[in-house]
């Protein structure tokens, strides 16, 4: 039961502008219940999120935040039963009220083998913000 629903930047897993960190992984955890959103890269490059189970969240799920983060790996993740957060959450302008389980605004990332199922929007949505 975590993530802070409408509070920027409180999200269960959360890398912020650490910029490039060789060798990091977020990997072989359960998300439960979130709140607000699940694995977000913002600003990071390099990281590892790795066979990481989200169920029955809300927002988007497995994301990169705005299109800055780069050469960051998404491998053997499962996302599944996403759902929407209420309009303007965290802010006015966010997509989350029509969630995707694997958010992606940034192609030169990887994405490898990763599962969504159940999403109230998209399984996968390309949302390039570069």
């Amino acid at each position: 039961n975590m993530g802070q629903a409408g509070r920027l930047g409180r999200y269960p897993l959360h890398f912020h502008m650490s910029e490039c960190v060789h060798g990091s992984t977020l990997a072989k955890n359960v998300i439960y219940k979130s709140n607000q959103r699940c694995a977000v890269i913002h600003g990071s490059h390099n990281v590892t999120v790795a066979d990481n189970v989200a169920y029955d969240t809300k927002g988007h799920c497995f994301m990169l935040e705005d299109g800055g983060e780069w050469d960051n790996s998404f491998i053997g993740n499962l996302g599944a039963l996403t759902k929407a957060l209420p309009s303007c959450t965290p802010r006015c302008g966010e997509t989350d009220a029509r969630p995707s389980t694997f958010w992606i605004t940034n192609p030169a990332n990887h994405w490898i083998g990763n599962v969504a199922a159940g999403s109230r929007g998209m399984g996968v949505w390309f949302e390039l913000k570069l």
